[in-house]
């Protein structure tokens, strides 16, 4: 008999979303990767045997603290506060959006708000969803959960945005916008399909060849289909942006750029978001430009935090020319001017060019 881990782990270990899975004593028995590194544990067997069940953080739906029926459990480390047992969602299960607890009746797919406890004991709020999972071994439960950036943003002391009235700004939001109805609509879809797809697949036990591969074919579009929806949901707002703003971003941008990129510097603490956003589209584009257009071998960018933010961007290669690098220079100036900030483009011949944006805070 396969486990709940040898029926997930090969659909979910590769997905970016932390989900896990929980018997019915609601103990972790399954849980992904990216579950681990949210929480910062080293490996994802540190969570099995944990309460798997998300805390109700009073007042994330609206609702004040003394509402009766809604969980009040302690929000100490998962495992610490055991529920009594029975199957998830009953006797004090996890509430719904709507602030009421799952009924033992309900079978289908159910989702809400609530937070989990990192290995430091800080809260990471998180949406979460529920899905009910029948197997021969007795019944279990996944649940995939995405981390509510603006809600750990606030609890992190994140500065106000500031008065930016300037139409780039609205842009900004919208992508914010697009972003999340594409990590909270569309991947959370594409990981429950994934989910009915690795489910059926072990459902159907001996099936004819064609059906199998048939089968694989579907489970291979749609996780290219997810990693298609991740990589325009990070270009349109970076979810390294979202959690740890400029400086994780920028490593992110590092691990992902096609040369290699070094980042440094003395800022390490959040930004306004609107500022960070823009910053963080700035050395983008000008990391494309240098490597597209340029030629680079080598980028590196510096981020130093004084009177003003200073962020430079220096490469290896040629000087910008052409109408291209013309149009992306502009933009790069004027996305530092709708920050009320400059932009100033160098080229040493034989070292580079320097392209340095200060914007004052």
């Amino acid at each position: 008999m396969t486990s709940i881990a040898d029926e997930l782990g090969s659909v979910f270990d590769v997905i970016r979303q932390p989900v896990w899975a929980v018997d019915a004593d609601h103990s972790v028995r399954y849980a992904n990767p990216a579950a681990a590194e949210a929480l910062g544990h080293g490996r994802p067997s540190d969570l099995l045997g944990m309460d798997g069940c998300p805390a109700e953080v009073p007042g994330m739906d609206g609702r004040p603290a003394d509402v009766p029926g809604t969980d009040r459990r302690p929000s100490g480390p998962p495992g610490t506060d055991r529920r009594p047992s029975g199957p998830p969602g009953t006797d004090g299960g996890p509430a719904t959006a709507s602030g009421q607890p799952e009924t033992a009746g309900r079978t289908g797919p159910a989702s809400g708000r609530g937070a989990l406890t990192r290995v430091d004991g800080s809260l990471l709020p998180v949406e979460w969803t529920r899905v009910p999972l029948s197997r021969p071994g007795g019944d279990a439960v996944l649940y995939a959960f995405v981390p509510l950036a603006g809600s750990a943003r606030a609890g992190r002391g994140v500065p106000d945005d500031g008065p930016f009235p300037l139409l780039a700004h609205r842009q900004v939001e919208r992508q914010h916008r697009y972003a999340r109805t594409l990590q909270h609509t569309v991947q959370e879809r594409l990981v429950r399909a994934l989910l009915g797809l690795g489910l059926a697949r072990q459902e159907l036990g001996p099936a004819p060849a064609r059906v199998i591969d048939l089968l694989h074919d579907v489970v291979r579009d749609t996780e290219a289909a997810l990693a298609g929806v991740r990589e325009v949901t990070d270009a349109l707002s970076p979810g390294a942006l979202r959690a740890g703003g400029l400086p994780a971003a920028l490593a992110a941008l590092a691990g992902r750029c096609p040369v290699p990129m070094t980042v440094s510097g003395s800022l390490s603490g959040r930004l306004p978001r609107l500022v960070e956003s823009h910053l963080y589209l700035l050395v983008a584009e000008a990391v494309e430009r240098a490597v597209e257009n340029g030629g680079a071998d080598r980028v590196r960018v510096t981020a130093d935090l004084g009177a003003s933010l200073v962020v430079t961007v220096v490469d290896d290669g040629a000087p910008p020319a052409g109408a291209s690098d013309l149009a992306a220079l502009a933009a790069l100036t004027e996305r530092a001017a709708s920050l009320d900030g400059t932009l100033r483009v160098r080229h040493t011949p034989g070292a580079g060019t320097t392209v340095t944006a200060v914007v004052p805070l």
